[in-house]
């Protein structure tokens, strides 16, 4: 299967599903095709954004909004851009895999989790865990739920966790499948267990590529194997574009959503952790993990407070700004993390009925914070300053204060209230700069200083 066939062939012959082969052969192509687009359609300069005008919020009261407008804009969302969104198994159960009451030189009691999956039809799935709690703590402590990238043993400084299963693609030989092999403590940047349990947080994870892979197959082996057939879960590249374009044979499913319902899951563990409170659980993501978290967040009202750092496009940027990374971009290059109804849609994102700022208004009266970095033109931090300030209206149907500032602020200074921003200096990245800021937060919102 070329580019070509891909997007121009007539369908005048019976659909045959291409094999692993074929299929990595289009996704090469298709890459290429990307990386054109990154070159040709990527833009850093403010000055070459093009004029847009927002979707507006249209209602007046809270019960125009809890009545009408949130329930179609969360169809809206869902049928475009995330896909549908299961809810629970028929059947869950906890396998404690290990546990260490000294953990972090005696800071911490952690616990390696499998969480099984079960379906009344047989299917099964499972994913791992790690979870460190405050030791001798007063009572059930509030906790952060996130993915991670590299598998729970690069988070950590401790070197006895257990690997991940995660398999990765070869992006740079010849797309077949690995094991991900990221050293315990390689990326202890990214995650603060220490500072998390003297600041009396508990914080559970779990690797992003565990509960969906994050390749052309990742579907077929996420927790959406419970709910669909494999014909429902096929990699975007067993479909012609042009059967995409018209309409015949569509994905209503996404990554995206995948990883979002792995982060649901794990609140359902956390129910029955007598050390965690699950009434202020937060999730918190970074990058295209950011994504899930805030399409978790809006989801899953368990979540008390949404933390998205530097989520960027289909995150919390706006769809319509031309900066950094366009919809076009994501489609082309992700397109499993989105629904295949977003393709009506990646030539002119105007013609979207929502943009992302309505995405944020949906977690309300709940909280969000959304983070930028300086350097990270990519996820257009004035993007996702914008968004998160025009979508600060519906607070107000209950009271509360959105994001209550007229302008972007300065580097390293966090505004707002229940719908809180900053950007901070430096790359796309989540620092302990960044983690600071978001204790701090839910001290205040959880009345802990």
């Amino acid at each position: 299967m070329t580019i070509a066939a891909g997007i121009e062939a007539e369908d005048n012959r019976d659909r045959v599903v291409p094999d692993e082969e074929t299929a990595i052969a289009a996704f090469q192509q298709v890459a290429a095709y990307t990386e054109t687009l990154w070159i040709n359609d990527y833009n850093s300069d403010e000055s070459k954004v093009r004029q847009y005008t927002l979707p507006e919020i249209k209602s007046k009261t809270r019960e125009e909004w809890e009545n009408s407008e949130r329930p179609e804009l969360l169809r809206q969302f869902k049928h475009i851009l995330y896909g549908d969104m299961p809810g629970k198994p028929d059947e869950m159960h906890l396998e404690l895999l290990a546990q260490k009451d000294d953990a972090l030189d005696g800071l911490a009691v952690r616990k390696e989790i499998r969480l099984h999956f079960g379906m009344k039809n047989g299917r099964r799935f499972n994913f791992d865990m790690l979870v460190y709690i405050p030791k001798n703590a007063p009572g059930p402590v509030p906790v952060f739920v996130g993915l991670n990238f590299s598998g729970n043993q690069a988070n950590t400084p401790e070197t006895d966790v257990r690997m991940t299963r995660l398999m990765v693609q070869d992006f740079g030989t010849d797309m077949r499948m690995k094991p991900l092999w990221r050293p315990r403590g390689a990326k202890l940047e990214s995650w603060n267990y220490v500072e998390a349990m003297k600041r009396g947080y508990a914080v559970a994870t779990a690797c992003y590529g565990e509960v969906c892979p994050d390749h052309l197959n990742g579907l077929k082996n996420s927790g959406f194997t419970l709910f669909y057939d494999e014909k429902e879960l096929r990699s975007e590249y067993e479909i012609p574009f042009c059967e995409q374009k018209r309409g015949r044979t569509r994905r209503n499913l996404s990554v995206i959503g995948a990883w979002a319902w792995g982060l649901s899951r794990m609140v359902d563990a956390l129910e029955s952790e007598p050390l965690v409170d699950t009434s202020k659980a937060m999730v918190i993501g970074h990058s295209r993990n950011g994504k899930a978290a805030l399409w978790a967040g809006i989801c899953d009202p368990r979540f008390a407070i949404v933390f998205s750092n530097n989520s960027g496009c289909g995150g919390a940027s706006l769809s319509r700004r031309n900066f950094g990374e366009t919809l076009r971009i994501l489609y082309w290059e992700k397109r499993s993390w989105v629904s295949g109804n977003l393709v009506d849609y990646i030539d002119d994102p105007t013609r979207l009925p929502f943009d992302q700022h309505q995405l944020i208004a949906l977690a309300a009266p709940r909280r969000v914070y959304v983070a930028s970095a300086t350097l990270d033109n990519t996820a257009d931090p004035k993007g996702e300053f914008l968004s998160a300030q025009a979508g600060s209206k519906v607070w107000e149907f209950y009271g509360k204060k959105g994001l209550d500032v007229d302008r972007m602020p300065p580097p390293d200074t966090p505004v707002g209230d229940h719908v809180r921003y900053h950007l901070r200096t430096g790359k796309h990245a989540i620092t302990a700069w960044d983690w600071a800021q978001y204790y701090d937060y839910a001290d205040r919102v959880f009345g802990r200083r």
